[in-house]
């Protein structure tokens, strides 16, 4: 059994990490700042350790690692610090990390780890962090996500709610995704096998899919048609800014797919989902219901 710092476990992704580690046996200590929420609170019943803290705080973080492990953490975009913050709760993680002698396992992008600069904040936040990781003296795994196929449970921009999958991309261009489960696979196969995985970087991939067919799958598994329709990118821009408009415009263009067959022989000990098994596990009269509520 290990003890496993989990960074964002009141998040999908830390989430689903803290709840595989605690199936698996696994000794969990999640890092909060509001343990009265009820995300925390759920942690906590489920006989998660909560420890109370935020990514700018060091003194508290570092206490949280003391005598962990492995640490599982992510840095957040989009926060009102914008890429200088994200680099800095990065670049903590790695310190603390170094200072605590834990195994590192940090939820980074995919292709953070090229040395061309690009334009996307949240994408140039990962590769500073990435870079200042690889110049330290630390045990250290890299998980590079891809789209998140839980974006589309953001039903304010997927209008699922309206009865559609709504998209930026064309309805026939592919687009690898990844669930957070499969994410937390890799991370619990890292925590459980350290020597295996540390040093190494891994792209995660859990499944290729077009618009039509992700609104094929989400039609039968809610048992109505659900047409793919394709949100005009100036209206992205208008609704979600610059940058998402332009990381989708990016997705548009890009023919550098990550080889999904070998990924999934590399590590067959992960429980990879694809699209169609992965809509199978969402509960989706809370999630359209949620919708109705919020309306």
């Amino acid at each position: 059994m290990a003890t496993v710092l989990v960074v964002g476990a009141t998040g999908k992704q830390g989430g689903a990490v803290a709840d595989l580690l605690l199936d698996h046996g696994h000794d969990v200590i999640a890092y909060v700042r509001s343990p009265e929420s009820p995300s925390a609170a759920a942690l906590s019943d489920a006989g998660i350790r909560l420890v109370v803290g935020d990514l700018a705080d060091p003194e508290a973080l570092a206490g949280a690692a003391r005598g962990v492990d492995a640490i599982f953490g992510l840095s957040v975009p989009f926060g009102a610090g914008g890429k200088v913050e994200e680099i800095a709760q990065g670049r903590l993680l790695v310190d603390v990390a170094v200072r605590s002698e834990a195994h590192l396992i940090y939820s980074s992008v995919r292709g953070a780890d090229r040395l061309a600069a690009t334009d996307i904040d949240h994408a140039g936040s990962k590769q500073l962090v990435e870079a200042y990781l690889r110049d330290q003296e630390v045990r250290a795994t890299v998980l590079g996500p891809v789209y998140f196929m839980e974006n589309v449970l953001n039903v304010s921009f997927s209008r699922l709610g309206d009865g559609v999958l709504a998209n930026p991309l064309s309805a026939a261009k592919p687009l690898d995704q990844v669930t957070v489960r499969d994410i937390a696979g890799l991370a619990v196969q890292a925590v459980e096998h350290p020597d295996r995985f540390a040093g190494v970087r891994i792209d995660v991939v859990s499944d290729r899919v077009t618009g039509e067919q992700a609104a094929r799958v989400l039609s039968r598994v809610l048992g109505r048609e659900i047409p793919y329709y394709q949100l005009p990118m100036d209206q992205v821009r208008q609704w979600a800014g610059d940058e998402i408009a332009d990381t989708f415009e990016r997705f548009e263009e890009n023919t550098n797919f990550v080889d999904v067959d070998e990924l999934h022989a590399r590590y067959p000990e992960v429980a990879w989902h694809s699209y169609a098994a992965w809509a199978e596990t969402v509960d989706w009269d809370l999630v359209l219901g949620s919708r109705t509520t919020a309306q």
